[in-house]
């Protein structure tokens, strides 16, 4: 059975954008091989789950096939205090009847990331 890997992210501001993944999600940066483009990647409990590939661009993330990219958090509080500590935008919303909460998060360069708690 396949498992998501990672996902990559296209960012003109590679700074600002591992600024607002450190602060939402807890992501350190860390090895990554040498290709011949420049970009990061960010891992989450010691594996590389998001590359960023910088980029030249002139507007922000269009909207298009990949809505936004989902992250589980099992506290509430936690969830909620991380996504009001980036400062940007965000919506909180609820599946119905699954008992799962969600914060959507809109960041640097229009990326929107969803941040689901157990209610």
């Amino acid at each position: 059975m396949p498992n998501l890997d990672h996902v990559n992210i296209h960012t003109r501001d590679a700074a600002v954008m591992i600024d607002f993944l450190t602060t939402l999600l807890g992501v350190e940066e860390g090895y990554r091989p040498p290709f011949g483009m420049p970009g990061h990647w960010l891992y989450l409990e010691g594996h590389p789950a998001i590359h960023l590939n910088v980029v030249e661009r002139e507007n922000d993330f269009p909207q298009g096939m990949l809505n936004h990219a989902a992250f589980a958090f099992f506290d509430r509080d936690d969830a909620i205090s991380r996504a009001k500590a980036t400062g940007y935008r965000l919506e909180h919303d609820e599946i119905p009847g699954a008992g799962i909460g969600q914060i959507f998060v809109y960041g640097p360069e229009g990326i929107r990331i969803e941040l689901q708690y157990r209610q």
